[in-house]
């Protein structure tokens, strides 16, 4: 029997299959409407090699979000709450970001994590089944989506909770 993160990875698979399998097979670029609000993801935009997120401008972060991340982290969310996240799309995670434009991250809007020594502690306390989903499945799917090293506790450094969400109190 599969572990609930192999689930998890294999829903992720299939999710970026689909969106590389939707985008190849389609036969004219996408074009912007003169009267879009927003321009439509180029559907050609492949998963950024190691290290190269940072470097991408913000239209290409834009396209590859829209046409490859949300569709993933989508399925993810929605098999982890359906009811909750049953409406997820930018805001989700970006919050007023997505209304401006700016997508800036961490997001203020987010739950605040308590970061310090008794954080798990007081996670693994509150919502254990919600610290598990975060650790084991959105921040190593996330990271690798973006070409960006998971987190390691032994050094400190790589994709972690302060990606999304800013340090103080639940």
């Amino acid at each position: 029997m599969e572990t609930f993160q192999e689930v998890v990875m294999d829903v992720a698979r299939v999710a970026i299959l689909v969106s590389c399998l939707c985008a190849c097979s389609s036969t004219k670029p996408a074009t912007k409407a003169a009267d879009a609000p927003a321009r439509a993801p180029s559907p050609l935009v492949s998963v950024p090699e190691f290290g190269l997120w940072a470097n991408w401008s913000h239209e290409k972060k834009q396209d590859y979000m829209k046409a490859t991340v949300v569709v993933v982290e989508k399925a993810l969310f929605v098999n982890y709450d359906p009811v909750r996240f049953a409406n997820f799309s930018c805001k989700t995670c970006h919050g007023s970001g997505a209304d401006n434009g700016t997508f800036k991250m961490p997001n203020p809007e987010l739950p605040k994590w308590p970061g310090g020594p008794d954080a798990f502690k007081k996670l693994i306390e509150k919502d254990p089944r919600m610290l598990k989903f975060m650790q084991q499945v959105v921040v190593p799917v996330t990271a690798r989506m973006i070409g960006v090293k998971e987190f390691d506790f032994a050094s400190h450094s790589g994709f972690s909770c302060f990606q999304c969400h800013v340090r103080g109190e639940r």
